[in-house]
């Protein structure tokens, strides 16, 4: 990379942090800090929600994976898209309604109202670990990304990863939801301008026409949507990429503490419903972008062939970016990247700074506001130095996406299951509910170390969750 780019990145980095900073808007208590006081709801915040939740859920990690998976497998990963207006009518028509209906402050407020402090402590114990190491892998990702694009040593993974992990948590402890709400949708067009930026130079400067580009794609079989076998070590048969991807989103969107902080600062079920819709649609535009972002690095490297080309996967979009992408344009997305990254990322320090003040600090005897309000803050700048040290131990678990898999399945699934039987009301001992989620949690962790593959573990570990106290109350007893 360029000066130029260099520059760029630059300047991108301390806009994200002053606008974060800027529209902190009222902050005096905690509930304004973590939910906005329930206020964000005209039609412009409604978009803005949106897109946060969006640019939420595609994150650096997505930049690497989705471009890499469909350079292997071609357009399966488009089957994604089918998962989105299945999520979108599930909490349309069942999850917002009842979760709207409980009238809680805070996310997990319903866990306990339904089987007490303790399962909530425990739920809130898993969420913590889970957010921790998906920011670290959130962190992780795009640090290898600008290392490889930039032609830079190894011995600046730590530096990158500081500056990136600093920056975060500089502008989420000063701007609270309200700058990381505005800040993440910003960063959510510059996501799209950086992508569709090398989408349209690399179709534009490939060898061959787009017939050519058609014909290869078509001839290795990077067209064929979908693999019908039931085999579950097959990763991206139709059966795994739409049950582990509609579980692991329904996971994000329904037991996320991000997600629940968004539908509560929205402050009702048509508003939240609403701003879910837009992040539908534009979740489905970056995922086509991506995918085909994939397709057309495996044409060019088709049509183009390289002798130096990496074996692995991970790396060929940024050595696509060190070796082609003019100055400029490679600047651009970097800093798409890092918006991707940061807005992950500070979305997940506020929410866990949140779960720790909301599910913790205030459990324990009486707090004031600004003292809530006071631990808030200092929690958030110990959650994202914690996250940012984690980045570095994430290495040894396998590929980006396999990260991300086991992450989800060991900690996600097991939530969603909680918030299911919270949000009906089911009457089950909180012995059991925590019984289901360590069978849950194990379950995750075990179909990580097997053949199977690793989209099916958030739905094994969700399936376990689920059962374990049904099976109880089937072969042992009827809980009162």
């Amino acid at each position: 990379m360029e000066f130029v780019d260099y520059l760029i990145i630059a300047v991108y980095l301390i806009a994200s942090m002053g606008v974060g900073i800027a529209f902190r808007g009222k902050q005096d208590n905690a509930d304004d800090y973590f939910q906005a006081g329930g206020r964000f709801s005209s039609n412009f915040q409604l978009i803005l929600v949106g897109f946060s939740i969006a640019a939420t859920l595609f994150s650096g990690i997505s930049f690497l994976s989705y471009p890499s998976v469909t350079y292997g497998t071609g357009i399966r990963m488009l089957l994604v898209l089918v998962t989105f207006p299945i999520s979108w009518a599930l909490l349309h028509y069942w999850f917002l309604p009842k979760f709207f209906q409980h009238n809680v402050t805070h996310p997990y407020d319903i866990i306990e109202v339904q089987f007490g402090r303790t399962v909530r402590l425990v739920a809130s114990t898993i969420y913590i670990f889970f957010r921790i190491f998906w920011m670290g892998a959130l962190i992780y990702a795009p640090t290898l990304m600008i290392i490889t694009s930039a032609g830079l040593d190894d011995s600046l993974f730590w530096p990158i990863v500081l500056t990136i992990g600093i920056v975060s948590t500089v502008y989420t402890t000063i701007g609270g939801i309200r700058g990381v709400i505005i800040t993440d949708a910003i960063q959510f067009m510059v996501i799209i301008i950086g992508i569709g930026a090398v989408v349209f130079y690399a179709i534009t400067h490939t060898q061959g026409s787009l017939g050519d580009i058609f014909s290869y794609l078509k001839e290795n079989g990077h067209l064929k949507l979908a693999n019908f076998t039931l085999d579950p070590t097959e990763n991206f048969s139709f059966l795994t990429l739409t049950i582990g991807i509609l579980v692991v989103n329904l996971g994000i969107y329904v037991a996320d503490q991000m997600s629940l902080q968004r539908y509560l600062a929205t402050g009702s079920v048509k508003a939240a419903s609403r701003s879910f819709a837009i992040n539908v649609f534009g979740a489905a535009i970056v995922v086509t972008t991506l995918v085909f972002l994939g397709l057309v690095l495996a044409a060019w490297y088709g049509l183009n062939p390289d002798p130096l080309l990496p074996e692995t996967n991970d790396k060929i979009f940024p050595y696509f970016i060190a070796t082609q992408i003019p100055p400029g344009i490679a600047g651009l997305l970097i800093a798409a990247v890092l918006a991707a990254t940061m807005s992950s990322m500070t979305s997940g320090i506020n929410a866990l700074a949140g779960c720790l003040t909301n599910d913790f600090y205030s459990r324990f005897g009486q707090r004031s506001e600004k003292s809530l309000l006071r631990f808030g803050r200092v929690t958030c700048i110990i959650v994202g130095l914690l996250s940012t040290i984690s980045a570095g131990f994430l290495s040894k678990i396998g590929s980006i996406w396999d990260i991300t898999q086991t992450i989800g399945g060991c900690f996600l699934g097991p939530l969603f299951a909680v918030i299911i039987f919270s949000i009906h009301k089911m009457r089950f001992s909180p012995q059991i509910i925590i019984a289901g989620v360590v069978m849950g949690f194990a379950t995750g962790l075990i179909i990580s170390f097997t053949e199977i593959a690793s989209l099916w573990s958030p739905p094994g570990s969700f399936t376990v969750a689920l059962l374990v106290p049904f099976a109880e109350r089937l072969f042992f007893k009827k809980v009162p």
